[in-house]
């Protein structure tokens, strides 16, 4: 409506300055002009004024666009967090669970050795010849088997401790304390380790991340020899030393993972067990835990299995982790 009144008044300022041009009355001519020149004011305000306007709508539909964005992706963040919780939080229960197992079989051949102790003791008593020497012999073998329970049990305890903090540690004893673990649980299944880490590595990082994402390593592969029911099993760790990285491999010869998902292996939800079987998880958290650490992980087919390559930092006195 402000619009129309102003163009009334321009134009009706026009038509008088062209009837006093007529007119040749100068006074009345100097007027219509300087209304014209008013008029002409008055609309550029009144667009000024609707451009200011639009600008401040605008800019605050951009700031409330802005805020629901904000909101969006905080959201989305937390629920991406929690759902990562979730999905460690199901790895730790499953390798727990496997843990259970492998201590089950850890400690069956110590009990059994401890039995049979036992038994000769009882039958050798009986028969006169228990002395000294013999009750020495027979406590030295007992605690044998009773320390190889106990160092088990250890590992089992220290491998789901959450309070451990980052610190410098020998990858070469973090292996063996992972094959410890699952010495005989492998041995059931006919599957041989063999370890060529000639030199000691340090690193740092939780331990205990480093020991579920080597577990996560080789328990891939002992799915893979059962589910394709290979005869001949074999893993293989070996390392390398390639530009201050640390690159640990990972080779068994289980038949490889297939072409069509290899490149999205260490995503959440994909698995080459079938339904049922596997939950995808562990890959993808093994993942996680190498990026944690400025590592890595990747995998390649080779002739006759796969080879995953773990690589992360080499241990720099400098260069700490925060």
């Amino acid at each position: 409506m402000k619009f129309l009144i102003i163009l009334v008044l321009i134009i009706t300022s026009i038509g008088i300055l062209f009837e006093n041009i007529l007119q040749m009355d100068e006074d009345m001519l100097l007027i219509s002009i300087l209304s014209i020149v008013s008029s002409i004011t008055l609309y550029i305000n009144y667009m000024l004024k609707k451009e200011i306007n639009t600008n401040h709508i605008i800019e605050k539909k951009l700031k409330d666009l802005n805020d629901s964005l904000e909101d969006r992706i905080a959201e989305e963040l937390t629920r991406r967090v929690q759902q990562e919780k979730i999905l460690e939080q199901q790895t730790k229960m499953a390798a727990m669970g496997e843990m259970m197992d492998a201590v089950a079989h850890q400690w069956k051949q110590p009990l059994n050795a401890i039995t049979m102790y036992e038994e000769l003791l009882r039958s050798d008593f009986e028969d006169g010849i228990v002395d000294q020497e013999y009750i020495d012999n027979f406590l030295e073998g007992t605690m044998l088997q009773v320390h190889h329970m106990v160092k088990t049990l250890d590992e089992f305890r220290g491998f789901f401790r959450e309070e451990q903090n980052i610190e410098v540690f020998n990858i070469n004893k973090t292996i063996d304390s992972v094959l410890l673990l699952v010495k005989d649980e492998f041995m059931k299944n006919n599957i041989a380790i063999e370890v060529i880490i000639d030199t000691d590595h340090l690193i740092q990082a939780k331990e205990n991340d480093i020991k579920h994402l080597m577990l996560n390593m080789i328990n891939n592969s002992k799915d893979a020899f059962n589910e394709k029911d290979i005869k001949n099993r074999r893993i293989k760790i070996s390392s390398k030393i390639y530009k201050q990285y640390l690159n640990i491999y990972f080779q068994d010869n289980a038949g490889g993972i297939p072409t069509n998902i290899i490149d999205e292996i260490f995503k959440p939800n994909v698995t080459t067990k079938p339904s049922g079987k596997g939950t995808g998880i562990g890959l993808y958290l093994s993942m996680q835990i190498a990026n944690k650490y400025q590592g890595t992980i990747s995998v390649e087919n080779s002739d006759d299995g796969a080879i995953f390559t773990f690589k992360i930092p080499i241990y720099q006195q400098k260069s700490l982790i925060n």
